[in-house]
């Protein structure tokens, strides 16, 4: 980890804001490679899929430092693997059972909710290309782009056109969670875009369709989910209801995160108002076999909308359906939908032609957050192993592309937050495109794998590209100035001016708080130079405005200290961010602080010229400083690191 670079630090803290949501409490020491073999509940299991999973699994728990897991593969409309590895509980050392031990799902939830809001699609009883205002009474959606309503289909597509902002919106107790319809309301971020335009992941947009749901059917979002996604398909452990049921209650799996060299400390915060996108939903191995097994088989018209493409930002590239998003393997083709919450991280894929699902779960975020990736790339070798490629096509030769030097440049995330704390994520999350040879491009931070960040491209003309070297990826550029990937078709990258550049802001920041450091050092010394050499003869005004550019520096060292406090332990900041931390609120003021400063130094500094404070040099010393402090100033308020993080 660097804590010597303001980059560095900042980095790290946007990086893991997008994963998570506690705060810790507690710490529960057991041996971290103690892995548990699988829960015995199919007695013996020969099978190269039995092997491979149980071989993978224990090696993902045991380097990764990961208590547990869970596996279930369905195939040919039946499960044919549902196994539990490792601890559910560290403290109790209760093994997880496929059967019994529920877990947080994150958002998984939201092929729930799709599920809900599809059934009503297809019965008739919701329009999905109608104003949600016409049915929503609760809750209200600004008519912020007038004649551009927003519409179920917006949101359960994520192209809805709301900010992203997930500071302070969970809880580590369910009994804090306050009600859907008063959270959508209170909490609600502003709409940034137009809807149908861009996608951009969007817990918000599932949140209202859950909400839209309640209210169109009369019923609470957690009863209805039950009653007609849960109880048709025998899903009885599982649940969206705050608390839980008292028999799942007893069952539920602890998240952990690694503390030292051989413990665990428990994750909390996986509560929160915003159930339809994921908070406070849980369910077992075997239930989601259950709920696989109807999408690879059942004729319902809702299934048919969910695997349907509803949406694409490149017609070229995969879509989304009504809460999968399109999968893309060699020839294959499927269904996925990952789900992330505080110690809890689940990958699904469904690959209809040949009636595959498999769900994996850990409860653990890993060495670094591993665990997510980890499930990825089970469920790979899984997939590999019993689905057959399709034939080999041959590959499209490179081509020229007369545009190519006009896709380079920097872009960022659509989902990135325009007008909330996340919005630091956009200094540091940001995606470089450069050519490479006659019709090549490399791109830097686009890749979800932490090792391989450069990724090397072959033009195929018009803008599409094709990764070299790599499985089947692929990106476009469109004609609006989109970046758009294979492997996130929920958020499309936007093309940034050389003013929205993070790294021209990286830079400032860097240069604001290093100098502002010195001269918290560097005015005091002065001062006593001078006071011990007789020449301390300057008004008061001049004394307060150097007294107040000490100061300045002295809260640009707290700010940076407190960053670098802050981001220490990477799993412990996946959890800070939505669950709310006092250390993170101490960061913003002092943000706020600093700026408060900056404008006492400025007028300070006006006024040395004015006045003629100082000699040539320590005017022009002082200027550089308000100048600092002015560069900083302007960049924690661009990425609102000055005021409270949350309302």
């Amino acid at each position: 980890m660097r804590t010597t670079s303001i980059r560095g630090l900042v980095a790290r803290a946007a990086t893991i804001m997008t994963m998570a949501t506690a705060v810790v409490t507690g710490s529960v020491t057991a041996p971290a490679h103690a892995v548990v073999p699988p829960h015995p509940a199919t007695g013996s299991r020969p099978g190269p899929i039995d092997s491979l999973v149980d071989t993978a699994v224990a090696g993902y728990l045991a380097d990764d430092r990961i208590p547990g897991a869970a596996v279930t593969v369905v195939a040919g409309g039946r499960t044919i693997l549902a196994e539990g590895y490792g601890l559910a509980d560290v403290g109790h050392r209760t093994p997880v059972d496929p059967d019994r031990t529920a877990f947080f799902l994150g958002s998984l939830a939201k092929l729930f909710t799709a599920q809900a809001a599809s059934r009503l699609v297809a019965g008739g009883e919701l329009d999905p290309k109608a104003d949600v205002n016409e049915r929503l009474r609760a809750v209200t959606v600004p008519d912020t782009h007038p004649g551009r309503p927003v519409t179920l289909h917006h949101l359960l597509t994520h192209t809805a056109g709301f900010d992203s902002d997930l500071v302070g919106r969970t809880k580590a107790r369910p009994e804090d969670v306050e009600p859907l319809a008063e959270s959508l309301t209170t909490r609600r971020p502003p709409r940034v875009r137009a809807p149908g335009v861009v996608a951009a992941y969007d817990n918000y947009g599932y949140a209202l369709a859950g909400q839209l749901v309640a209210e169109v059917t009369g019923q609470s979002f957690p009863a209805h989910v039950d009653e007609h996604v849960f109880r048709p398909l025998g899903m009885t452990s599982s649940t969206l209801a705050q608390p839980q049921p008292n028999a799942v209650a007893a069952r539920l799996a602890r998240g952990y995160r690694p503390d030292g060299a051989a413990g665990w400390t428990e994750d909390k915060g996986q509560y929160g108002a915003w159930t339809p996108s994921g908070p406070g939903a849980v369910s077992t191995a075997a239930d989601m076999g259950r709920w696989m097994t109807d999408q690879l088989t059942g004729a319902s018209a809702a299934n048919r909308l969910m695997q349907r493409v509803q949406y694409r930002q490149d017609p070229r590239l995969p879509g989304l359906g009504y809460g999968f998003e399109e999968w893309r393997r060699g020839g294959r083709t499927g269904w996925f939908k990952d789900g992330d919450i505080s110690g809890f991280h689940s990958n699904l894929l469904l690959v209809p032609s040949h009636g595959v699902g498999v769900f994996v779960v850990f409860n653990g975020d890993g060495t670094d957050g591993r665990a997510g990736r980890d499930g990825k790339e089970l469920i790979h070798r899984i997939v590999d192993a019993l689905v057959p490629d399709a034939p080999k096509t041959a590959t499209p030769a490179p081509a020229a592309d007369a545009a190519v030097d006009s896709y380079t440049g920097t872009y960022r995330s659509a989902r990135v937050s325009r007008t909330g704390l996340m919005a630091v994520e956009g200094l540091v999350s940001a995606v470089t495109v450069e050519r490479e040879g006659r019709n090549g491009l490399r791109t830097v931070g686009l890749s979800t794998d932490p090792d391989r960040p450069e990724q090397s491209w072959s033009s195929l003309g018009d803008g599409l590209f094709r990764e070299r070297d790599a499985e089947g990826g692929t990106l476009a550029f469109t004609e609006d100035g989109l970046l758009v990937s294979s492997t996130t078709p929920a958020t499309a990258y936007e093309k940034l001016t050389w003013r929205q550049d993070p790294a021209l802001h990286t830079g400032l920041l860097a240069f604001g708080l290093g100098v502002l450091a010195l001269g918290a050092v560097g005015f005091p010394a002065t001062a006593l130079l001078r006071r011990a050499r007789g020449r301390s003869g300057h008004p008061p005004t001049a004394r307060a405005a150097r007294a107040a550019a000490a100061a300045a520096g002295l809260t640009a060292i707290a700010f940076t200290a407190a960053l670098a406090t802050v981001v220490a332990d990477g799993n412990k900041m996946m959890e800070a961010v939505p669950l709310g931390s006092p250390l993170l609120t101490t960061v913003t003021v002092l943000g706020t602080v600093l700026a408060f400063l900056t404008l006492g130094v400025t007028v300070g500094a006006i006024a040395a010229w004015l006045r003629g404070w100082w000699s040539l040099p320590g005017r022009l010393a002082f200027s550089c400083t308000a100048a600092a402090a002015a560069a900083a100033t302007v960049v924690l308020v661009h990425y609102h690191l000055v005021g409270p993080p949350f309302a």
